[in-house]
């Protein structure tokens, strides 16, 4: 709606400074039209950089998710450092039991990702969200023209990841994987008598198994 008033002033200006005669009808028409147009052009302004008719709502989601490997009795959450800092991340998971392929979520601007250790044995995703909406139906039929309500101003992923998980770079799972691989006798024998284990563990207590091969993992890739 704001433009379609930003119009009628522009228009106002252009007919009043144009068509009408008397000088006195002339000016006040036009010094109308343009302050019209003036305070149009600061609102539209006013909302698109600060915001002007909106306030911020904040709304938590949380989901569970998936390891990101067909690791057996642990989860695995994966990481990719994005830039040259490290400082973020593209994490790397499953979101459902039954998807085929993991999913990467690569931070925007607004977006700051971290992890939290927990309790129990499932990982979950922490969406806090803060977003522009309009203060009520006037402001957003006034500005709605700019498609900005629930615009995103900040948000906070908190990866949940409790102690029969590991978060590993995706460099750090392609070492593992060789390292895992055993290739002599000696080291085939002992694997298997690992995995016998670990096996066994996990009849009787599942999550003391999984922290069982979490330690194990850390141990061989030294962190």
């Amino acid at each position: 709606m704001i433009i379609v008033i930003l119009v009628i002033f522009t228009i106002l200006a252009f007919l009043a400074l144009m068509m009408i005669k008397p000088m006195v009808w002339r000016v006040l028409g036009t010094v109308i039209g343009l302050l019209g147009m003036v305070a149009s052009v600061a609102l539209i302004t006013a909302n698109m950089h600060d915001h002007y008719g909106m306030k911020t709502v904040t709304t938590t989601t949380t989901r569970q998710i998936y390891s990101a490997t067909n690791s057996q009795g642990y989860g695995v959450l994966l990481y990719q450092n994005l830039g040259t800092d490290g400082q973020e991340k593209i994490y790397i998971y499953r979101d459902q039991t039954t998807s085929n392929k993991p999913k990467a979520v690569t931070p925007d601007l607004n977006m700051i990702s971290s992890q939290k250790t927990i309790d129990g044995d499932k990982a979950y995703r922490k969406d806090t969200k803060t977003s522009y909406v309009y203060k009520n139906s006037f402001y957003k039929f006034l500005f709605g023209i700019a498609d900005n309500n629930h615009e995103t101003k900040s948000q906070r992923v908190v990866y949940e990841i409790p102690d029969t998980w590991i978060v590993l770079s995706t460099q750090q799972a392609k070492t593992l994987q060789a390292k895992l691989t055993p290739k002599t006798d000696e080291e085939k024998q002992a694997f298997a008598e690992q995995q016998q284990e670990f096996q066994a563990t996990a009849q009787s207590d599942p999550d003391e198994a999984a922290r069982n091969q979490v330690d194990n993992i850390k141990s061989i890739l030294g962190i």
